[in-house]
């Protein structure tokens, strides 16, 4: 495979997800408010390895596409952010005033060497929380000067203190812009980095810490190697560095939590090495193979030029609680359609549709029958039992009702045709599906090579289309007009950059037999 194809490809996945490492890790909104969320440090959403921090966003822009659409800017941003600008100028007063040779060292001792940088979702769903750590043999120095300033200076102070390796080590807090505390703590070689002390202090500095976070804390610090690599075994990650960039994501928090619905894909990782990049899928085998990855039979049914089309090995027996749940609200339980459904099942947003109203495709056993369940759930789903609309006509049954929503009147349609069970809020997307099905309008499948191992499809010019609508319309140029000129300045130029690539598709050529793995996920051009 053309290796310009795929390090331009790679947008679609390593620019999202390592952009918003980057956007965390280098000072852009660091500091977000505690919120009730209570975090399992032992857990992260994503784990990045790197050879440093502050080249990370300038290797991300040796991929194409991310240099057409995020521009110089990228780099330069977060040396000019409030959040790292407040941080350098603390310490560089405390290093002043305290006569430190540190004031900017300690910036560059964890953005300029290898670190280690997990990462926790917030309540909104963002990666904001982090921990940072990183080795060094200067930390003696640095760790005297520190304890000497937190005795009498105003922004640094002593937070708390962990056990590690049998050692007392103080927990250093430094506010150094408003509302904004970071804690860290260094032992030996090893330097830690809290991006709030509510992640080992609950929010209140002078407590005692959470013993699962001060466990967690206290093995990042320890001299064993192996301890230090806590997180390495849940990413099925070897303890070897880097020479580039490694950044691993949980497949739950790029799933907005509905990962167990398909627990056979466990993260998406992208590694930068020897100026490109790359990425791979963690499969579990074992999970794959219960319920089967044959793509075979959902690309013909799709329409054709999605914007983003994925598909996805479906655990089908993980939806029996919510379908029990769901059959007390219907006259007719749909428990059944658990075993009904096989295989994987595809979700696609469309340029001409909306980003809430993807489109759903899965396929059920042959000869099933009981179209009764779905209109059950149907009804279930989107209530209004009097007011659905169910049709039949050629082997199609179709169920569909008129929904207000504060975003305009919406149609909901459910429709079974054959072995194809296809839903989407917007009507309009399941028809098309019907069509494509009746052969009267053109396939995803029609310009895939190899669409049994295809698992996904970005069409970056759709994609744009499909961002322009939902952009502009909640900028109303009679309400909004500066966030409208804005938009028009900077992201009007992105958009047209993003049209002029042609679609990707993601390829998984290799299932592991067994057990769970990484394989390659290749990023090939469709060539239309």
């Amino acid at each position: 495979m053309n290796k310009k194809i795929l390090v331009g490809s790679l947008a679609g996945g390593a620019v999202v997800l390592a952009a918003v490492a980057a956007y965390r890790l280098l000072g852009w909104n660091l500091m977000g408010d505690v919120n009730s969320l209570k975090l399992d440090l032992s857990r992260p959403d994503a784990l990045v390895m790197t050879k440093s921090l502050s080249s990370l966003p300038r290797d991300l822009l040796t991929v194409p596409l991310a240099r057409d659409v995020l521009r110089e800017e990228f780099l330069f941003y977060y040396e000019q952010s409030e959040d790292r600008l407040g941080l350098k100028g603390s310490l560089r007063r405390i290093a002043y005033e305290h006569e430190l040779g540190w004031g900017d060292q300690l910036l560059r001792m964890v953005l300029d060497q290898p670190a280690e940088v997990a990462l926790w979702r917030d309540a909104d769903g963002s990666l904001k929380h982090f921990a940072i750590a990183v080795s060094r043999n200067q930390l003696t120095r640095l760790l005297e000067e520190a304890g000497k300033v937190a005795l009498k200076d105003t922004q640094m102070s002593v937070a708390g203190e962990l056990r590690v390796d049998g050692d007392k080590v103080p927990v250093y807090a430094l506010n150094y812009a408003y509302n904004r505390t970071m804690l860290f703590a260094a032992h030996g070689q090893r330097l830690v980095i809290l991006s709030h002390p509510g992640m080992l202090y609950g929010g209140a500095q002078g407590k005692s810490a959470d013993s699962a976070a001060g466990k967690t804390v206290a093995s990042l610090l320890a001299s064993d190697q192996s301890k230090q690599n806590i997180f390495h075994p849940q990413f099925h990650l070897d303890q070897a560095a880097p020479d580039g960039h490694s950044i691993a994501v949980k497949a739950d928090f790029l799933s907005f939590g509905y990962q167990p619905f398909f627990g056979a894909l466990e993260a998406l990782r992208f590694d930068f090495s020897k100026g490109a990049w790359r990425s791979e899928v963690l499969v579990n085998a074992d999970k794959l193979h219960k319920g089967g990855y044959d793509n075979a039979a959902l690309w013909p049914v799709l329409p054709h030029d999605p914007s983003a089309c994925f598909s996805v090995p479906v655990d089908w027996d993980a939806l029996q609680p919510m379908l029990k749940q769901m059959s007390g609200k219907t006259s007719e339980p749909v428990l059944p359609l658990a075993t009904q459904l096989q295989g994987p099942a595809a979700a696609c947003w469309y340029g001409g549709s909306r980003l809430h109203t993807p489109v759903f495709v899965a396929t059920r056993q042959a000869k099933a029958g009981g179209e009764a369940l779905y209109g059950s759930l149907f009804t279930a789903a989107i209530g209004g039992k009097d007011s659905v609309r169910k049709t039949e006509a050629k082997g199609v049954t179709r169920w569909e009702r008129t929904v207000a929503t504060s975003m305009g009147e919406a149609k909901p349609a459910l429709a079974v045709a054959g072995d194809t069970v296809v839903f989407s809020a917007d009507g309009k997307l399941v028809d098309q599906v019907l069509a494509v099905r009746r052969k009267q309008a053109p396939a995803a499948a029609d310009l895939l090579p190899d669409a049994g191992h295809t698992v996904g499809l970005i069409a970056p010019a759709s994609l744009a289309q499909l961002i322009e609508r939902e952009a502009y319309d909640t900028l109303p140029a009679a309400h909004e007009p500066v966030l409208r000129a804005a938009a028009n300045e900077h992201l009007a130029p992105r958009l047209a950059a993003l049209k002029k690539y042609p679609p990707y598709r993601m390829v998984l050529k290799r299932l592991p037999a067994s057990g769970t793995a990484w394989e390659t996920l290749e990023w090939q051009a469709v060539q239309r």
